[in-house]
């Protein structure tokens, strides 16, 4: 009966690199940073410049550019 949505932001590297940590203190910088670079590029559904991850085990099969970006707007808003 959850009625949040949650994400989850995790290290990829064995022990972690802090990149999770930097992200979640400081969450709508990083969205709107985010914003701006996917925003930027030219390509219609992500693309490793912007959006891909290379160690996406779905091979970035689900990445849907426009519902990111519609996300990240939304994450960078919030103060």
């Amino acid at each position: 009966k959850e009625t949040r949505t949650i994400g989850y932001f995790f290290d990829t590297c064995e022990g972690g690199n802090g990149a999770a940590e930097a992200i979640f203190s400081d969450l709508t910088n990083f969205a709107a940073k985010a914003y701006g670079l996917a925003s930027e590029c030219d390509c219609e559904a992500g693309c490793p410049r912007c959006l891909h991850s290379t160690g996406c085990p779905q091979h970035n099969e689900a990445l849907h550019k426009d519902l990111g970006l519609f996300l990240l707007n939304a994450i960078s808003q919030v103060a």
